[in-house]
């Protein structure tokens, strides 16, 4: 199964890459960022049923959810994909 992250979600990990370099050492935001994605990389696995997320946003949209430390990974399963399309600070899901 392949992991596709959609240009939104891509935003935000940029985002983040930036913002953990910005308070930690130099190149601390790559190597963040390149965690954050094989995060994402290791739920791209066939045959596993994801159950749908708890938010009602999410929920509206068929999305599964995921964690990666703070942060919530809502995406769908089409086909043989993985497509990522959101990903939010927990905190703000309430």
């Amino acid at each position: 199964m392949k992991a596709i992250i959609s240009e939104r979600a891509l935003s935000t990990i940029d985002s983040i890459a930036k913002f953990v370099e910005s308070q930690n050492t130099k190149g601390s935001g790559a190597r963040y960022a390149l965690k954050f994605k094989e995060a994402i990389k290791k739920l791209a696995v066939p045959n596993v049923n994801y159950t749908l997320c708890n938010h009602k946003v999410f929920l509206k949209s068929d999305y599964s959810c995921s964690h990666f430390n703070d942060w919530v990974i809502a995406f769908k399963i089409d086909d043989d994909r993985l497509v990522v399309h959101e990903i939010v600070h927990g905190s703000l899901l309430t």
